[in-house]
């Protein structure tokens, strides 16, 4: 797939995101569906995915470092121009999170926890505000990116700007300070939304209780990134180079 139009890439600049359709085919989406409700239900094991228990559908973490099959969608070729077109460079995938079901997380900026990431997010399945979609607040990127180091004391011992509030509280405030609108990401199934990492945004109400929201969160840093600073985990080229 190519990477991004003018339109696109002026998008991404401003707004912080670029919402593709139809990126994956049904078939495509299905066998992945297929896939993670046999591991969850047991009907197929695989060596690191710990059994689940009927009631629990947290996210998986890192599931490409076991399995193939999210090894293969975080390295999919049709993902590779447009992230190029995200960073400027080459991209590395670092961090794949599969999700059954919407998580409710809080408003957060993922470079907090990835520096210099942007991510690829993958709908199996029609995603809208019913099932628990993720909502985004475009052109927060070009804001504050709140860090790990603001909230410890600084060299001298003096507070950090905020030090002794809790990381989503902050953002929060960063949110409401930013005096942007927030809106719901609706996606049909087959749909990548990539976004930046210093993009607000969160996991929305799941409104309808018990409904599935098959999707696939995928995290890459450019290649020339050097401020990566987990020294043991592996950064992976789309050629499957990994350093």
């Amino acid at each position: 797939m190519d990477g991004f139009t003018s339109e696109e890439q002026r998008q991404y600049e401003v707004d912080g995101y670029v919402h593709r359709r139809g990126v994956f085919s049904g078939a495509e989406c299905d066998r992945v569906v297929h896939y993670m409700m046999d591991l969850h239900s047991g009907r197929k094991s695989l060596e690191g995915f710990k059994p689940r228990e009927p009631n629990e559908w947290g996210r998986t973490h890192n599931q490409h470092l076991y399995d193939p099959m999210a090894m293969e969608l975080l390295l999919h070729p049709a993902l590779e121009a447009p992230l190029r077109s995200c960073f400027g460079d080459e991209p590395e995938g670092v961090q794949t999170m599969y999700f059954w079901r919407g998580s409710e997380q809080r408003r957060h900026q993922d470079q907090y926890y990835l520096p210099g990431c942007a991510a690829a997010w993958i709908a199996f399945q029609d995603v809208d505000e019913r099932n628990g979609t993720i909502w985004i607040q475009p052109g927060s990127h070009r804001g504050k990116l709140i860090t790990q180091a603001d909230f410890k004391p600084g060299p001298d011992g003096s507070p950090a700007p905020l030090f002794g509030k809790h990381y989503d509280d902050a953002v929060d405030e960063l949110f409401a300070g930013n005096g942007l609108p927030e809106l719901p990401v609706v996606a049909s199934k087959g749909d990548v939304v990539y976004f930046h990492g210093v993009l607000i945004h969160r996991g929305g109400p799941i409104l309808d209780d018990g409904s599935y929201r098959h999707v696939m969160a995928n995290h890459y840093v450019a290649l020339g990134f050097d401020g990566w600073p987990y020294g043991g985990w592996p950064r992976i080229s789309f050629d499957g180079t990994r350093h």
